[in-house]
């Protein structure tokens, strides 16, 4: 299927996913810079995805298309609202703590079920998706080895 054949639904998960993506990236990357600032509306552009998102999902829902078309996105909306509670209103700093392993367990299903989504619209979005996925995971590997987290 071609990009402008697509639901406009689909097309708002699909640049959603690939946004997260990239703004992890770029997330990652300004940690070797100290770039607090950016970091932080960076990722208060992360935790405002989950509005549009759960619209997209309701909309999936009410039109009935397909389970996985509301169970996937949903891991990221789950994300942003983990992101958006411990650090936007609590300001915890809980990636030092056992609280560790759970939040990578739900970063990373948000981020698998995006690369899920996008495949589900079509073998080219799924690529997409997957080769921003692996634009994120650099960026992490790079912040890691310089600063690292």
């Amino acid at each position: 299927m071609t990009f402008s054949k697509l639901p406009t639904v689909d097309i708002l998960i699909f640049l959603i996913g690939n946004l997260v993506n990239i703004l992890i990236s770029a997330i990652m990357i300004s940690r070797t810079s100290s770039w607090k600032k950016f970091e932080f509306y960076s990722g208060l552009i992360i935790v405002t995805m989950a509005i549009p998102l759960a619209a997209c999902v309701y909309l999936n829902f009410i039109e009935n298309r397909g389970v996985w078309t509301v169970i996937l996105p949903l891991f990221l909306i789950v994300y942003c609202l983990i992101e958006l509670i411990f650090d936007y209103i609590f300001k915890s700093n809980f990636r030092e703590t056992n609280l560790l392993w759970p939040y990578l367990l739900v970063f990373y299903l948000a981020l698998m079920g995006m690369i899920g989504y996008a495949f589900l619209l079509g073998k080219p979005f799924g690529f997409i998706t997957l080769s921003t996925y692996f634009l994120s995971l650099f960026a992490t590997r790079y912040s890691y080895t310089r600063v690292g987290h």
